[in-house]
């Protein structure tokens, strides 16, 4: 017989101190059960049916392999707090188990005396009980209406001869009562521990509003532990047993009264309860009292959260992985295991990226509404064709000849109108629709997804995967399955991570922004200038494009794609090992998480940790099953790297691109915008020295947006509510670090009087370095040249003192930039321009 532990060490105990002797006892046993099952054949069947009754007792369950334990337990999944954030039920398995010691002694009672007074004298079936309810039956007629079930038969009808529900005929009763008898007295026989049988039972029972077990019933129906229940809420509870349904105390008070009076009555028939606690317990509101916590509890939803979606597939891949379940079995273990599962997730944190999504007022053009969409016509020929909203915009898109034709509308009403419009246009070639066959869901759009990881551990503290209300649990996902471009954030990853940690380039390396054409592929910015000398530092902070495709193209794509992969980034493919591929412009895009993960690899000095939506997963009887606390690390950059790009990316929050993003000098922050072509795609990745963010934004359909800023509002109304009671830290400097000046238009040392007076202003700025990048060569870009103030041009020797003057100009530059006018281009250098005496 399959028991767990504490069974089989009471089972020793009971032997060791009572001195029993196994044969004498088994001997026992037999006899009384012979009696017994003598018994009831007699009052069943009569001597007439003993071949039957005993053909059905052959054919019940060995009672060797028979398990009696609750199974189906519901699986708790805990905050980073411990606090419980969610409850994964399974079909049957809304059950918590607590064992005898937890369970009151008025609850226990309260279940001996409603439903089996004899339960600690009879030895599985109540031989007086059975008679009791055949003479009562035989009086009315033979309407048997008293049941005369013990608590251990309920035991094995509920956890063994589970078939009963589908019974119909009164043979199939008459089978399953037998063998449902003839088992109680096995299992006691074998079990002689009234209390653990008690235990099961009461773990085990339906107590209404698809709860099992007391302890279940208890948070349901009073929001406390079965543990600090009254009198009068064990009655209650006590009470439910013989119609779940119509003694539910929320749904039927009234009923669940008049029960909860008999219970109390018999109590104290029973001498469990004095006169004066039953006069206590009849005298408490207690259905008032169920009635306001379920009411203050009544938007609680059986709809998982984003996270905990992400969740289960994370436990689910690693049951699989790690443990060696089938994904069935691993499926089965989280819904109906009983699993207590320890998450990464932090409550605060969640309740504002929730609260700060769902704001209208964080989004910066009015919300449209779109819409997942679905129905069947069955044609007249006998053929069905299936219609979604991704028909449906291909139509629309074939038929006005508009490639940029949405699904986005400015109502609900015109999105059902449009569909109805669609659906019409489509029955216009015959048939029908399907009944049942049509289903519509409305969405908010732009629509958005969100993570936020800490960097330090890889556990992700809170996940967005939409907007709006969720309309089920494991639904798509916008930050795990959506795989979208990321635009410009790319550039960190690819061109700028590989140019640095090789040490091919510097922050203060120059490129020249100009004109590029690579085979049939032309490069802009999306400023539509080209912006000439500039600086790695700089084009990070403006976010040029052309700068970050020729960076790529000197380090080479198979490098930045290789860098990219280490970042963590799965969703590549072979057809992105193109210069594109650091603007972000990829086959199939990234996933918000992945991206996240990458960003984190950053703000962890260069080191990538495997995201986590868990650290523990322990069974049902609290033995530790999973443990991922030590998720795989790798290093993707050098720490000097890590600390060169988030400089620059925590300059690009204050006077760069990402500015709207920033919160305040409250905290340390770095981070990096994204924005693809017509807006399609916002993102915004960044960082403190606490935790990293990211926000991607648009429309599901892939349309055009108005702008993409919501991002990064919606970034910084997120990070500075998070970060606002949390000590200032600034981004730590790596060993190896130093810094220098250096002239913005070469990324050299500068020259004294020539750096500093472009004509622009002084060229000389600031940079960090990682040790041995720094170059001990002058700026090649600057040249002082004597000017005529007459003509403009180079003076030559002739001309007189006061007419000459020292100008400082660029040279090995293209003049198709903004360096333009300040360029001393092969022309103008052989232009000498000699004095005229008669010029005024």
């Amino acid at each position: 017989m399959k028991y767990n532990l504490k069974f089989t060490e009471r089972r020793l105990r009971q032997l060791d101190s009572k001195g029993r002797k196994v044969g004498h006892k088994i001997l026992q046993v037999t006899l009384r059960s012979c009696i017994a099952l003598a018994l009831i054949l007699v009052i069943l069947l009569g001597s007439a049916g003993f071949g039957i009754a005993k053909g059905i007792i052959d054919s019940a369950p060995d009672i060797s392999d028979i398990d009696v334990t609750p199974t189906g337990f519901s699986t708790n999944v805990l905050s980073d707090d411990g606090k419980s954030i969610a409850t994964l039920v399974g079909s049957g398995s809304n059950r918590k188990y607590v064992t005898i010691e937890e369970i009151p002694k008025d609850l226990q009672d309260a279940f001996v005396a409603i439903e089996d007074s004899r339960f600690y004298q009879h030895n599985g079936i109540d031989l007086q009980g059975i008679i009791r309810a055949g003479v009562v039956g035989i009086a009315n007629g033979f309407h048997f209406n008293q049941g005369a079930s013990t608590i251990t038969q309920q035991l094995i009808k509920n956890n063994v001869l589970t078939s009963w529900t589908s019974e119909s005929t009164f043979v199939d009763r008459l089978e399953r009562k037998i063998q449902e008898q003839y088992l109680a007295l096995k299992l006691e026989s074998y079990i002689q521990d009234k209390d653990l049988i008690l235990e099961y039972y009461m773990n085990t029972i339906n107590l209404g509003a698809n709860t099992l077990g007391v302890q279940a019933a208890a948070q349901k129906y009073f929001g406390k532990d079965v543990g600090e229940l009254t009198l009068s809420e064990c009655a209650v509870i006590a009470g439910i047993t013989q119609n779940p349904y119509s003694y539910n105390p929320i749904r039927f008070p009234e009923k669940n009264a008049k029960r909860r009076e008999k219970v109390l009555g018999d109590m104290k028939d029973q001498g469990y309860i004095t006169q004066a606690e039953y006069d206590e317990a009849m005298a408490d509101d207690v259905y008032a009292r169920i009635s306001e916590h379920n009411e203050s509890n009544s938007t609680t939803t059986s709809i998982n959260s984003y996270f905990v979606d992400a969740l289960i597939d994370d436990v689910l891949n690693d049951l699989m992985t790690k443990k060696g379940y089938t994904e069935t079995e691993a499926y089965k273990l989280i819904y109906h295991g009983g699993l207590t599962i320890v998450s990464t997730q932090n409550s605060e944190i969640q309740a504002i990226c929730d609260e700060e999504v769902n704001d209208e007022s964080n989004y910066t053009f009015a919300t449209k509404y779109s819409f997942d969409m679905y129905f069947q016509i069955k044609r007249e020929d006998g053929t069905v064709e299936r219609f979604t909203e991704y028909t449906m915009l291909s139509y629309l898109r074939e038929s006005t000849g508009k490639k940029e034709h949405s699904i986005d509308y400015n109502s609900e009403e015109e999105c059902y109108a449009a569909i109805d419009a669609y659906k019409e246009a489509m029955l216009s070639g015959g048939g029908e629709i399907v009944a049942g066959s049509e289903s519509v869901l409305i969405t908010l759009q732009p629509q958005v997804a969100m993570t936020i990881i800490d960097q330090y551990t890889g556990e992700v503290k809170a996940m967005v995967g939409g907007r709006g209300e969720k309309s089920g649990s494991r639904t798509w996902n916008r930050a795990t399955d959506t795989m979208r471009q990321p635009g410009s954030s790319f550039k960190m990853l690819t061109a700028y991570s590989a140019a640095l940690d090789t040490g091919a380039m510097t922050l203060a390396t120059v490129v020249d922004d100009a004109p590029l054409t690579i085979g049939d592929k032309t490069y802009s910015n999306w400023d539509n200038k080209f912006h000439g000398l500039t600086t790695i530092h700089e084009a990070v902070l403006q976010s040029h494009n052309i700068t970050a495709v020729k960076v790529l193209q000197e380090v080479g794509v198979n490098t930045g794609f290789s860098y990219a992969l280490n970042y963590g980034i799965t969703t590549l493919t072979d057809e992105d090992k193109n210069l594109g591929l650091t603007l972000g412009g990829l086959t199939n895009g990234v996933t918000n998480l992945e991206l996240c993960a990458a960003y984190a690899t950053i703000a962890n000095s260069g080191e990538y940790i495997e995201p986590s939506f868990y650290t523990k997963v322990y069974d049902h009887n609290g033995n530790l099953i999973l443990d991922n606390t030590t998720n795989t690390r790798r290093t993707v950059i050098q720490e000097t790297t890590a600390f060169l790009l988030t400089s620059v990316m925590e300059d690009t929050m204050i006077s760069g691109t990402a500015d709207v993003a920033y919160f305040g000098s409250t905290m340390a922050q770095a981070g990096k915008s994204g924005t693809t072509t017509s807006n399609r795609d916002g993102v915004f990745a960044g960082f403190t020295p606490y935790y990293t963010c990211v926000v991607w934004g648009g429309y599901d359909d892939n349309a055009k947006q108005a702008n993409v800023v919501y991002t990064r509002y919606l970034w910084r109304a997120v990070m500075e509510r998070v970060h606002e009671d949390l000590e200032y830290k600034a981004f730590e400097v790596p060993e190896g670090i130093l810094k220098a000046d250096v002239c913005n238009k070469s990324g050299l040392l500068p020259i004294e009087g020539v750096c500093d007076h472009d004509q622009t202003g002084s060229c000389i700025y600031t940079e960090y370095f990682a040790l041995n990048t720094l170059t001990s060569d002058t700026c090649n870009h600057h040249i002082t040249l004597n000017i005529c103030t007459e003509t403009g041009k180079i003076a030559s020797s002739e001309c007189p003192a006061n007419k000459v003057i020292e100008k400082v100009f660029l040279y090995d530059a293209n003049t198709e930039t903004e360096d333009e006018p300040y360029i001393a281009t092969e022309e103008f250098l052989t232009d000498i321009c000699p004095h005229n005496e008669n010029a005024e």
